[in-house]
């Protein structure tokens, strides 16, 4: 798809990428030979996926313990880094979460957290990121979105409105953020699989109804793999893709029928 060192002398930081998607995100970014920062709230999760890619890409990975939906935690972060390097080309807004409550009746609380760490979490990190890129007249911002945010696919109304919201705010802020010569772009990913995900869990708690709902909607009849995210992103983020901005790619072995 790409070269072998599309992303290089690139500095990245990628939010929640201690496991499943961030994970293969991150790495993915690292094949392309970018610096990339890996961050999340778990330290077992994070020393694990620092010291198994820092083995695959030595002198490429960083990490940063901390809640990367606080501003001032981001703030810091992005300090740190451009004091360090110079510069910050790549910023993946990747942290989320599906696990909601379903029907109609959702109390204020969920409807909250959703927002916050669907939709609000991104909104800061690429706000912050975006007084550096700015001045750098040069970056890409790339959010993780979701089908549920494409579409109705019965996801839990707060996750998938907290989703819808986000890809509006990257479609709305795209045309501002390019006359700094800057991109920002989405994926929304479809049904994935991963150890420890939302579809590990239903599987093993209904294997047979998740295999039947993923044959039905599914036309290509399987999961989702992180790899088949992490790629996107890679492209996403190189000179490959250097006229595109404002876009959805929505990664899903076919299931929306939208067009």
């Amino acid at each position: 798809m790409n070269s072998t060192h599309d992303l290089a002398e690139k500095v990245a930081l990628v939010s929640g990428s201690s496991r499943g998607i961030g994970k293969k995100i991150a790495y993915h970014l690292l094949s392309g030979g970018a610096k990339v920062y890996l961050t999340g709230r778990s330290q077992e999760d994070l020393d694990q996926t620092y010291n198994s890619l820092s083995e695959q890409f030595p002198d490429q990975v960083c990490r940063y313990l901390g809640d990367l939906s606080n501003t001032v935690t981001i703030a810091g972060l992005l300090k740190t880094i451009h004091e360090d390097h110079g510069h910050i080309d790549i910023v993946v807004a990747n942290i989320g979460s599906g696990r909601s409550q379903s029907g109609w009746d959702v109390p204020d609380n969920l409807w909250e957290e959703s927002m916050q760490i669907n939709f609000l979490s991104a909104v800061r990190l690429s706000r912050e990121s975006l007084r550096y890129m700015t001045e750098a007249k040069s970056g890409s911002i790339i959010f993780i979105a979701s089908v549920a945010g494409v579409e109705t696919i019965a996801a839990p109304v707060p996750y998938a409105c907290a989703k819808a919201a986000l890809l509006s705010y990257m479609k709305n802020t795209a045309p501002i953020a390019a006359r700094y010569g800057i991109r920002m772009n989405a994926v929304s990913p479809g049904n994935v699989f991963f150890p420890g995900g939302t579809w590990d869990k239903k599987m093993r708690e209904n294997p047979e109804q998740t295999r039947n709902y993923i044959r039905d909607t599914v036309p290509l009849q399987r999961f989702g793999t992180p790899d088949d995210i992490g790629s996107m992103v890679r492209y996403l983020a190189s000179d490959a893709a250097s006229f595109i901005t404002g876009a959805d790619f929505v990664v899903d072995g076919g299931q929306t029928r939208s067009l």
